[in-house]
């Protein structure tokens, strides 16, 4: 490669990290995750990124934490709209599931679907890594909205166990 191929591929490369963000959740985050997942997911160590790579209006949860193209990045997701609090809550369900020691990034390649039908008796376990991450995304929309949530509460392990803790 000739010098000036190089010295534009170092820009390149210092302009993409110039850009790159990283944060810890904001207090308000916090509270919203903790109005799904209780207390069945540590969110001290979680951080909020931005990476290049990232298609924009996607993101990755592949290590415990978040990541965006910096086109999508946001402040603070908690003063968000509804479809950008639930794309927080979606995301989150996955570290959830990397901290109950799911594979994550082999579950989502290896199945892509997105689409569910809640069938009564079916484990949430038994549903692919983004159904189940769309699961507790609708759950959160339902519940915003004030529509009936009650198959998907049945299904959501911590949900589950939320309901039952309020019984006692």
């Amino acid at each position: 490669m000739s010098p000036p191929i190089l010295q534009r591929l170092f820009a390149r490369y210092l302009y993409r990290s110039a850009k790159q963000q990283s944060r810890l959740l904001t207090t308000g985050e916090i509270a919203l995750a903790r109005s799904v997942f209780g207390d069945s997911i540590n969110l001290d160590e979680v951080q909020l990124k931005t990476a290049w790579w990232v298609l924009k209006h996607y993101a990755v949860s592949p290590n415990g934490n978040i990541y965006f193209n910096p086109a999508d990045w946001i402040i603070d997701f908690s003063d968000a709209s509804l479809s950008k609090k639930s794309w927080l809550i979606h995301e989150l369900t996955h570290v959830w599931q990397l901290q109950q020691g799911l594979k994550v990034v082999r579950g989502a390649l290896i199945d892509r679907r997105y689409d569910y039908v809640l069938k009564t008796g079916k484990s949430f376990f038994h549903y692919g890594i983004e159904q189940q991450a769309r699961m507790v995304q609708d759950y959160f929309i339902r519940r915003q909205r004030g529509q009936d949530c009650q198959a998907l509460e049945a299904c959501i392990p911590f949900l589950i166990v939320k309901s039952d803790d309020n019984m006692k």
